[in-house]
């Protein structure tokens, strides 16, 4: 290290040189972006993915946001007029197709209209002479029409808004997948379209829904407005990860200077591992930007991971430093010089395992996870050069100073740990095992069983803008289920031109094909989290006033649909079959608020209840936002199951290089992983299930412990070493050399592991008060991985060596 030791003796020229690198990736900030898009909650390449993809070509997908009017009563002329205003707002948005309310819904019952007459004298709402009565019976009792557009009480009804497909974005991306079918040379020029193409995507459908908020927000009535739909859910959440990174990012920031300056007492040891933590975050994000890598709901904690790295190594220096200041008599920059070289192996060790955690997740197909493992292997290598670069330069300039108080003080905590594994380790040691017991029935009540409205707090606008659809509007979440029948064929186009055959395909719909749907709807209705369904059958119940309530043959069905003028036949059966193509959709509401289910079960359900007519997984398409979700969250649990056996063998080698040992390596890894298991088991008791945020906490567990585990073991080495020198193999001797190394080890590195504790653990205990919920848990959670892998790493791992190490170094 003669080189860096040269860069040493200029610490100006470093601090220049950390400057220029901080200005220039400051100067990329306002390119590092927020992908608020649907499309960040499903797996690229997911076969479910291009079912979704291919049946809304075909009918449309969950493109669509709901605007909700509640009031007194909807059907007063004074609500209907706010209702159309607000619809006429929505149109003339850029980014909105079309829209729909109870305004345009077809009346053929107020009064009732012969079925021959329908084609030329079927009203609405919008006709100021329509009996408001009549409509309101006819509405709130239509098989359609009643908890979708209009509550069952009158009092809350919904405009939709279908917001414009990127047909240009949709091309790119199936030319996307298709040259990465063929690994094409053309694959990179294509890729870098498409993510052009989706940044702008994004930035307008964020745009869009803000828009949509405005209209909300500047309406003066006494009505009460709420806005929901899976594109602003996806929006809000990223909404919500946005603002607690600037809220409590401050806060942390604020709460992690009040500790240091608690634990450290002198200025420059809270200026100089802030310094290190803010450039290591800045320039990450600097090139972040200039990579065009996008910062989802998964990856968006990376900054608050890469800040507790970070100022890991700042305190494990700032200690070392102390050390010598109080054991040597050397000059300023000799101390700074040691400090960098001595813990130079274990930090370069704590990263490269760190990288390997996180760089399982490469592995993934989950695309937010695979960026969130690049985000976080490219952060903890900058974090790692800028420590070693800003904190002596910073430190060389301040120049040398008086030890600090905190030193000579003693620790309660770490003495009790220090007790603990010198006078109880086995003791330490049964009491674990006993944990684990239990544990183990913990970890087998883990779920993945997620509600997106479990996500937000239940003041927030989006928590009850969702309830309020389940309670009154049948549901948020869109769920469709299609069945494939034989397509529609015309044979001869001639006879039906020749004839003036008014739309050829009613002789497509038969009983049977209504009767399969109907047998599939009654399935769904019968679940308590399954609220609107609507389907062709529900049209038929509709028509079947039209036949003494009886239900409808073949040729009456052909009838009623020949008779219906074309732009009803667009709103009422467009959306629910192709006959050209041989499809039929139901299309199903979750109502999440209302009870908790299994979303795996019940799609599983769904497809075994198709099975009994017949159809298998090609006939039969259940899909939806819904689906792809819960298809993302069981790929990502099974490629964390997958990669786990990776990380331990990989953790394990990298243990063994640096100790030289097989049997502490094998130590070292043994209080992590029962720290891990015990975070999980712990959220299984609890009822939190796993999610986006929440799956990485084993990793982190894992991450953060080894760490500590490779400060603690590289110093009992050296204690060791030095209480040993002579390698005396004698039983007793070696007893006495391990259990003093283990009590040095705790007074020296242990302080460093409880400082950065307990300032991570402060900081990130403040995102308790989040309005989004995973943020919430994984604030608490991580904190208390970071009390656990201390607790572990200072009481079991030192019991551990006393008990079982017996090999002299």
């Amino acid at each position: 290290m003669n080189w860096y030791d040269n860069c040493l003796r200029h610490p100006g020229y470093m601090l220049a040189v950390c400057l220029l690198v901080l200005l220039a990736a400051a100067s990329q900030l306002p390119k590092f972006s927020f992908d608020a898009s649907a499309d960040t909650l499903v797996v690229e390449g997911d076969p479910e993915l291009l079912k979704y993809n291919k049946m809304s070509a075909l009918f449309g997908g969950d493109d669509f946001v709901v605007l909700t009017y509640t009031s007194d009563d909807v059907f007063t002329r004074s609500a209907l007029l706010e209702i159309d205003a607000l619809q006429q707002q929505l149109d003339k948005l850029d980014g909105v197709e079309s829209t729909f309310s109870i305004l345009d819904a077809p009346l053929i019952e107020s009064p009732p209209i012969p079925l021959e007459l329908l084609a030329e004298n079927y009203r609405t709402l919008r006709d100021p002479t329509i009996d408001l009565h009549l409509a309101q019976r006819e509405l709130t009792h239509s098989p359609i029409m009643n908890d979708y557009l209009i509550s069952r009480d009158s009092r809350t009804t919904a405009i939709s808004a279908t917001l414009v497909r990127d047909s240009a974005l949709e091309s790119l991306r199936d030319h996307r997948d298709e040259l990465r079918r063929i690994d094409s040379e053309k694959l990179e020029s294509v890729e870098a379209a498409h993510d052009a193409g989706r940044a702008d995507f994004v930035t307008r459908r964020e745009a869009l829904i803000n828009e949509l908020r405005q209209i909300r927000d500047s309406y003066g009535g006494k009505a009460h407005l709420f806005i929901s739909g899976v594109p602003v859910i996806a929006a809000d959440m990223l909404s919500y990860v946005r603002s607690d990174l600037m809220i409590f990012g401050a806060l942390i920031f604020l709460l992690i200077v009040a500790l240091l300056t608690f634990f450290f007492r002198k200025p420059r040891w809270v200026v100089i591992p802030l310094s290190v933590c803010i450039a290591s975050v800045v320039s990450t994000m600097g090139i972040l930007g200039v990579l065009g890598t996008p910062v989802t709901v998964v990856s968006s904690n990376f900054i608050s991971l890469l800040s507790i790295i970070s100022i890991s190594f700042s305190i494990h220096l700032i200690v070392r430093y102390w050390e010598l200041m109080a054991t040597t008599e050397l000059s300023h920059a000799d101390m700074v010089r040691e400090t960098m070289h001595s813990k130079f192996t274990p930090c370069l060790y704590t990263a490269l395992t760190t990288l390997l955690a996180f760089g399982a997740m490469l592995g993934s197909r989950i695309v937010p996870i695979i960026d969130f493992g690049w985000m976080m292997c490219l952060g903890i290598v900058i974090a790692l050069l800028i420590t070693y670069s800003l904190f002596p330069a910073l430190l060389l300039l301040l120049g040398p100073t008086s030890p600090s108080k905190t030193l000579r003080k003693r620790i309660v905590l770490t003495d009790w740990f220090e007790y603990l594994s010198t006078k109880q380790a086995r003791s330490v040691i049964v009491v674990t095992l006993l944990i684990m017991l239990p544990a183990l029935w913990g970890l087998s009540m883990i779920t993945f069983d997620n509600r997106f409205i479990d996500y937000f707090s239940d003041d927030t606008d989006i928590y009850r803008g969702m309830s309020q659809i389940d309670r009154h509007l049948g549901g948020t979440l869109p769920l469709d289920v299609y069945v494939r029948f034989e397509q529609f064929e015309t044979g001869d186009d001639d006879f039906f031109d020749e004839f003036e055959e008014p739309y050829p395909e009613r002789y497509w719909f038969t009983p049977e094909k209504i009767e399969v749907m109907h047998a599939l709807q009654r399935a769904l209705e019968a679940r308590p989290e399954i609220g609107k369904v609507i389907s062709l059958a529900s049209l038929e119940q509709m028509a079947q006033q039209f036949n003494d309530g009886e239900a409808l043959e073949g040729i009456e069905i052909a009838y009623v649909l020949g008779e219906l003028p074309e732009e009803v036949r667009a709103l009422i059966i467009d959306p629910y079959a192709r006959p050209a193509e041989g499809w039929m959709r139901l299309n199903a509401r979750i109502r999440e608020s209302v009870t908790k289910f299994s979303k795996d079960e019940l799609i599983k359900d769904i497809r075994a209840y198709g099975s009994k007519f017949g159809y298998d997984d090609n006939d039969i398409i259940v899909t939806g936002m819904v689906v792809l979700f819960n298809d993302m969250l069981k790929q990502l649990a099974e490629s964390q199951a997958r990669t786990l056996s990776y990380v331990l063998t990989a953790t394990f080698i990298m243990f063994s290089l640096l100790l030289r040992s097989l049997s502490l390596a094998l130590i070292a890894l043994i209080p992590n992983v029962i720290a891990a298991g015990l975070i999980i088991s712990l959220m299984g008791f609890a009822g939190i299930a796993m999610d986006m945020m929440t799956i990485t906490i084993a990793a982190i567990c894992i991450g953060i412990g080894v760490d500590d585990a490779i400060h603690y073991l590289h110093r009992f080495r050296q204690e060791l070493v030095n209480g040993n020198p002579d390698g005396d193999s004698n039983l007793n001797s070696m007893e006495n050399a391990v259990e003093s190394a283990v009590v040095h080890s705790h007074r020296t590195i242990g302080h460093a592991m409880y400082f950065t504790t307990m300032t991570v653990m402060g900081g990130f205990s403040i995102l308790a008060f989040s309005n989004f919920i995973p943020t919430v848990y994984f604030g608490l959670l991580t904190a208390l991985a970071m009390a656990l892998a201390l607790v572990a790493n200072m009481t079991l791992l030192p019991s551990l060596l006393i008990v079982f190490y017996r090999k002299a170094v």
